[in-house]
Formats: structure tokens, sequence, C-alpha cells
């Protein structure tokens, strides 16, 4: 029954499964076949695991949209369009990808995600592109076409046009957002009310063969002012649009939102199909959707612009005037940063909500928790308009590895918040439940501890053969790994079957140091390396992480930094390994790396895990007399919540001294201007003041009186 559960879920799994990333730029109906070409150069991923003597593949089959890239010289325009020729995409075809045509149906691609129980943890949710907008339609009074796109104008550039001292003075030196989204949806309205325009005259329907009209004549009946009339001409003009997009950039709208409003938008203008696409309008129509995390879409404008020679941005004289140095930013790098961008932007669910109880494998492939086709493209679209290839941005693709979220081997639940109190049998009677519920005080129950196989400490060097099966299984390992065979942890992480993701993530690393996609070869830098930490903690592989740290790094003669330590710190917390926590601060204390906030943060999060309240607090307050080191005021709230929720006032009381010492803090000729600012920072943070803290101690029935304070 299991067996035929599983098979009915993967059958339903790949018959619902859609693409809500982007659409590609080329219909379906235009797809020729594969023609038999000689062995072209391979993809990076692939190169690396073809040496290594085996290729990755996924329990899942890959849907139609997201089949893997064909070998060839395009491969960027293969991925986005599903053929195996380069066409130049001009006319139609720019106006199809502006419309939102979609490959596999030729309609609009933003279509609604049918959500099945099993993948509805890790399936983004979007609205159809044609539910009805909650904009009201425009009347012939309120078109304004000149006064909207003034303001558009004036939303896309930086600070809206104002000075910085009337943008303090009018918002307090804070972007008005309002004033953005205002703007953007009175154009939005506009639009609509153009392409009613446009079909009732039915001029929107032409042939490329036919006379072409002009665009004065189909909007010279749109309103009856004769200026308004010539003015609706500049609401379908590139430059327009441009600005239109850069505004959508600066609304400040969550990502599936944004997501949409741009699908929206770009469907208007392909249905009314006056406007041509320039070379600025491509850019700015690339740099909404990677912000909005539609991958094929940025992808498809990026394959555009190379097709259509335009040189990648920004240029020398665009850094030189923007005052961007080499060493932050290179010459074409920008947009390819654009991509990588989007890419994490699609990674989004992943990182806020993912069902660690799936495997990897059964993940939904448009989250992309394997990013390394889109990569490679990327790779081949840089190779072919001569950008070449940096560790910095070798560092940025590789933290697109990084950037998925932690999965179950990496993650514990150890404590459970609850209001109310609890019976046992035969106490009281049941009349009485309901005046004890409340006046129940929030309570933490602690779970068991994490099982010794995610401790680094608890199982360096051991064997697993003795663990059971079942407990492998549910962890996501290897089951050979319970069959007696004796593996050590680390021997089960570098497995290819452990983490695909991770598998890839370091055969793409290596394929670039070999040179991928026609790029020279490359060593990465520390950067780079931190990224493969990163992305091995977020993974569980602990003692993957740790060998790049004691023993990769020395070998290449790269000294590790602050952010090295940081990220496995944060790994060693989540799994309570408070042995390895304080031996790693320790190490960072002997090499002279400097200790940050998230260093306390992590040391702190650690010792509350496993619920060692008074570790945590004294650990806080001994940094900051050794280090000179504040953590997050979240960690200081975390620190007096745990302890009144697990009963223990007076530590409770005792971090609360601590903060009024800070409270009370005079600077002196000794302390620069960092550890100044940083404490004036704490002080004066209002969830950190004695109003605030008074609350909290109500909130949890705790009275927190005036002799309590200095």
């Amino acid at each position: 029954r299991v067996g035929g559960r599983l098979y009915r879920y993967r059958a339903r799994l790949l018959a619902s499964r859609h693409s809500p990333l982007g659409s590609p730029l080329f219909s379906s109906s235009t797809r020729r076949p594969q023609p038999a070409a000689a062995m072209l150069p391979l993809t990076a991923g692939r190169a690396a695991l073809r040496r290594a003597g085996g290729a990755t593949s996924r329990r899942v089959p890959a849907s139609p949209c997201h089949r893997p890239i064909a070998q060839g010289p395009r491969r960027a325009a293969m991925m986005c369009s599903g053929r195996t020729s380069t066409i130049m995409p001009t006319g139609a075809t720019a106006r199809r990808l502006l419309a939102g045509r979609c490959l596999s149906t030729g309609e609009g691609s933003s279509q609604a995600i049918e959500t099945s129980p099993e993948t509805r943890g890790n399936t983004p949710q979007h609205r159809q592109i044609d539910e009805p907008s909650s904009l009201v339609p425009l009347t012939e009074d309120e078109f304004d076409p000149a006064g909207v796109m003034s303001r558009v104008r004036k939303a896309s550039g930086w600070n809206q046009g104002r000075r910085d001292a009337e943008n303090r003075n009018k918002f307090g030196g804070k972007w008005d957002h309002g004033f953005v989204r205002d703007a953007v949806d009175d154009y939005e309205r506009h639009l609509k009310y153009v392409l009613k325009h446009v079909e009732a005259s039915g001029s929107h329907a032409r042939n490329e063969g036919s006379e072409r009209e002009t665009l004065k004549g189909v909007l010279s009946g749109i309103h009856p002012d004769v200026h308004k009339c010539v003015s609706a001409e500049r609401l379908l003009s590139p430059k327009s649009l441009a600005s239109a997009a850069r505004a959508l950039t600066r609304m400040r709208l969550d990502t599936p939102v944004l997501s949409q409003r741009i699908r929206d938008i770009e469907r208007l203008i392909g249905m009314i199909g006056w406007t041509p696409i320039t070379e600025e309008l491509s850019y700015r129509l690339l740099e909404a959707n990677c912000k909005a995390g539609n991958v094929r879409r940025a992808l498809a404008l990026l394959e555009l612009r190379r097709a259509r020679g335009y040189a990648p941005r920004e240029s020398q004289d665009q850094l030189d005037r923007a005052q961007q140095t080499a060493k932050s930013l290179r010459q074409g790098e920008k947009e390819f940063i654009h991509v990588l961008t989007s890419i994490q932007s699609a990674q989004l669910p992943l990182r806020r909500s993912r069902n660690i109880f799936q495997h990897e494998a059964d993940v939904s492939e448009s989250l992309i928790d394997n990013p390394t086709r889109y990569l490679d493209a990327v790779l081949i679209n840089m190779n072919e308009r001569g950008v070449p290839l940096t560790p910095i941005l070798a560092a940025k693709m590789l933290n697109c590895y990084a950037s998925t979220g932690r999965t179950g081997r990496a993650t514990h639940f150890f404590y459970r918040v609850v209001r109310g109190a609890t019976l046992e049998e035969g106490d009281g009677a049941k009349d009485d439940v309901e005046g004890i519920v409340d006046n129940a005080r929030l309570k933490m129950r602690m779970h068991s501890p994490p099982p010794f196989r995610k401790i680094p400490s608890a199982a360096k060097g051991s064997s697993f053969a003795h663990d059971t099966t079942e407990g492998m299984r549910n962890e996501g390992l290897p089951i050979e790994a319970a069959s007696g065979s004796g593996k050590t942890k680390y021997d089960q992480e570098i497995e290819r079957e452990y983490s695909l993701s991770l598998t890839a993530a370091f055969a793409f690393a290596d394929s670039l140091t070999h040179g991928a996609c026609g790029h020279a070869p490359i060593e990465l830098d520390i950067t780079g390396w931190n990224a493969l930490i990163k992305a091995c903690c977020n993974r569980g592989a602990f003692h993957r992480a740790l060998k790049i740290l004691n023993e990769t790094l020395p070998q290449k003669g790269i000294e590790p930094d602050y952010y090295s330590y940081n990220a496995i710190l944060a790994g060693l917390a989540r799994v309570g390994d408070i042995t390895s926590l304080k031996e790693y601060l320790v190490n960072m204390t002997n090499k002279r790396i400097l200790i940050n906030k998230f260093t306390v943060e992590a040391m702190a999060d650690g010792f509350l895990n496993v619920g060692d309240i008074s570790g945590a607090s004294s650990m806080v307050q001994d940094i900051f007399n050794q280090h000179e080191t504040l953590p997050p005021y979240t960690t200081h709230l975390k620190i007096i919540e745990f302890a009144l929720s697990n009963g223990l006032i007076f530590e409770a009381k005792r971090h609360v001294y601590f903060v009024q010492q800070l409270w009370k803090w005079q600077p002196s000729q000794h302390h620069d201007a960092r550890f100044i600012r940083m404490i004036e920072t704490t002080r004066r943070n209002p969830k950190l003041s004695k109003q605030a803290l008074q609350k909290m101690f109500q909130y949890f029935g705790e009275e927190l009186v005036d002799d309590d304070f200095f």
C-alpha cells in the first residue's frame, strides 16, 4: 500500500507541475527537431561530474518545462525557448515576449498553480493573471497621460526627484513607497484604458505584411481632448515602459506580488502591440523580472540582448558616473548579477518555509533547489558576450546553492510554547478546567534532544553501522549506511546520494577551477569557499564544512574569516552542539578573528536551544566585556522570553539589569566610533525600553516594578 501511494503521488506530482518562473520567448508550435550535432563543450556541472565518473539524477523525472539543456552554442536560448536553433527575436517574437506567451500553451504564462496536499508545503502561491484586478477602471475624465507619466518618471528616479533635505523633512529620511505604488497603479489603469480603446477599434489585430498603421491614427479618438490624444502616445513609448519597470522595483512589494505586477504590465503592453523593445527597455525589464524572481523571463531577456548585440551593462562610463570602483563591480557584470539575484528571489519560498520533512528530490523544480543549469546558461551568455568570469562572480553563483533554506538534517525542534495548564488524570474536577486555562501562563515544553548523528561532536569519526535503517531513512541518509558498511559521518556526507544539490554545488565549483563553458580556469577566493561552507551547513553536512575550514583552506593558503566561522557556528547552534560551539569560539579568539554580533547571536542561540538560559546570558555579558560586541536586540528579547516561559523570573531580571547597564554606559577616550555607535543603537531601541520590558513581563504574567530598575 505504501508503494502504491508513493507511485500515485509521483504521478499526480508530474501531472500537475507547472512553471511559475516566467515564460520563454518562443511558442511550442515553432519547435524544431533537434539536429544531429558534433560533441560540443559540456556544461559546468556535467563536465565535473563526468570527470568524477558519474552524473546526478533526481528521483522525480523532469517535466517538459524543466528538461536539461541540450549541448550546443546557444544553451541559454534553448533552455528559455525549447528550441535547438538560434533565431533573432525581433518583430512579432519580441511582442510575444511582452505579451507573456507560454511555451507549452501559447497563453499567458502566469497560470494558477494547482497544489496537491503533498506539494502544498513547497509550492509558491500565485493568482491567475486573468483574475479581476483590484484597480478601479479609469474613466474618461480621469484620463491624463501627461500627468501619469510625470509621476512615473518621478517615481523611477532616485529619491523621487527630491532633494535630500526636503525628503528628510517630509518623510523622515525614508522612501515614499506609497507615492511609487500610486504612480504605477495609475500607469496600469491608463494602459487598460488604452487597451480597451484599441480592442474596440480593432487596430491591435494586424499582420506583418499589411500596411502599418501609425500610432497617432490609432489613438486619435481615445479622448475628446486633442492634447491628451497626442500625450497618449507617450504611454506606449519604450522610455515610458522602462521608467515604469524601474519604478516597479521600488514599490517594496513581496516577491510573488511584484512578479505578478510586472507580468500584468508586460501583458498589457504586449496586447496593445505598439511598443518596440529597445536597449534601455530590455535592460529595465531584465532588472524588474530579476528582482521579482522570474528566472526564465530574465534568461529570455538576457538572450534577447545577446542576439541583438547589446553591450552588457554597466559600461565603464556608467560605472565612473555612479562612482563604482573596479574592485566592487567590473564592466559588463551588473546584468548578470541581476540574473543571479532572480535565482535567489525564486528560492525565497525555500528560505521562508521549507518543508524539512520532505526529501529534496521531491521538492518542486520550480523552486530551483538545484540551480546548476541556470548558472550554465549565465556562463554561456557571459562567454558569448565577452564578459570574463571573476572570483567575485563565481562566489555569487555558488551562493545560489546556499540560499535554498535548511533541510531536516540541519534543523531540530528543541521546544514548543504552550498556553494553558495541563491536567493529569485525577487532578481536580473538569469544571475547574476553564478557570485554570484562563489564568494559565505561557510555558515552554522542551522536546527530546536531537539524535547523535546530527551533532558533529557526538558523531566525530564514529561509525553509524549500529544505527537503525528507519532512523537513517527519516534523516534522508543513504540506506546503505545502516546496512553494516561502517561508514563515518563524513563518508556519508561526501556521497552523491546524501544531497544531490550539495553534490552539484561542489561539482560546479570544481568545473569553474578547470574552465567552464569557455571561460578560463579560476581559483576560488574565501568568498566562494564560504558559500560552499554555508551550503554544507544548510544541508547538515557539518563534517564536510569543517573539513573545508580546517584542511582545504590551509592547504590552499587561504585564511578563513569571521564569515566562515559564523556560518559554522550558526549551523552548530541549530543542532545544539555546545561542545563544538565553545571549541570554535576559542579558535576564533586564538586566531584573532573578528567576533561580531552574529557570532554572539549564534552562541546565545546554541545555549538557549539546549535550555541553558543562564549560560546564554552569561555568554552575552562575557563577550561584551572581553570583545566589546553586542548581539542584535532580538537576542536580548529571546533570553528574557526563554527565562520567563521557563519560570526563571530572577534569571530574566538578571538580564534586564545587564540591559540597564547599557543605558547607563558612558563612552571614554579609549572607545572607538564603532563601539560607541553599537551601544547607542542598542540603548535607543524602543523594544528594549522600560515600557517595552514591563509589557513583556506582563504578557508572561509577571511584574517588573520600578524597584527593579536603577
